[in-house]
């Protein structure tokens, strides 16, 4: 693949989603349809994109019934990170990636992991454990797509069933809108402390240390 049309697949796909998804959730607007909305939010924040997924769950489960929001979340998040699959491979497929490709290829815990994918797609999906990981690896090593989508959907489809059950719960106690505010605030400090991690990282003082590694 040249580099231009490679630059171009990396512009166009996510364009593609984000004009997808705010289609779907303005016709959902359009419509007053709250699982509409619901389909066309999930469509980007099923992706890398960081978006409060989960507090949107928790309000749309006071329209729309826990089954109904993970099946159709799980299958939007099938949809969506097949997608990205696509975006990632291209992503990657240049030569400055090169030594990454290495260190995924011989990494002792990359090969423990993708031994364990399936298990590790659905939980990571399901729990609160970093679900990214496991997708990139799923990614890096070409693991089958069949089998990285049906984990994925059991896996986001059972947290956002759940996620539903308990916005139900908060629905009929009146206390929904404060579980919500509660979901953002976490989200809100999650995403605040990943920045000030990867803002505080120095690549000056890693290329000195693997340096360091290599003279010795």
């Amino acid at each position: 693949m040249s580099r231009t049309s490679r630059r171009n697949e990396l512009i166009a796909i996510p364009l593609a989603l984000a004009v997808v998804a705010f289609a779907i959730w303005y016709l959902g607007v359009v419509l007053e349809s709250s699982l509409v909305r619901f389909v066309g939010f999930m469509s980007g924040a099923c992706t890398f994109v960081p978006l409060p997924a989960d507090a949107y769950v928790l309000n749309a489960a006071v329209d729309n019934s826990a089954l109904a929001i993970g099946l159709v979340g799980g299958a939007v998040n099938v949809i969506a990170v097949l997608a990205e699959r696509q975006w990632v491979l291209r992503f990657v497929d240049h030569p400055s990636f090169d030594r990454f490709r290495l260190f995924v290829g011989r990494n002792k815990w990359v090969d423990l992991t993708e031994k364990n994918l399936f298990v590790g797609l659905v939980v990571g999906g399901f729990s609160f454990l970093p679900f990214e990981p496991f997708r990139l690896v799923a990614v890096l090593r070409n693991y089958s797509p069949v089998r990285y989508g049906l984990a994925t959907f059991l896996g986001r489809g059972f947290r956002y069933y759940w996620l539903a059950r308990a916005g139900e719960v908060f629905a009929s106690l009146g206390i929904v809108k404060y579980a919500v505010w509660a979901s953002l605030a976490f989200f809100t400090i999650g995403l605040a402390r990943s920045y000030r991690k990867f803002s505080a990282a120095d690549p000056a003082s890693e290329s000195a240390d693997e340096g360091d590694l290599t003279d010795g």
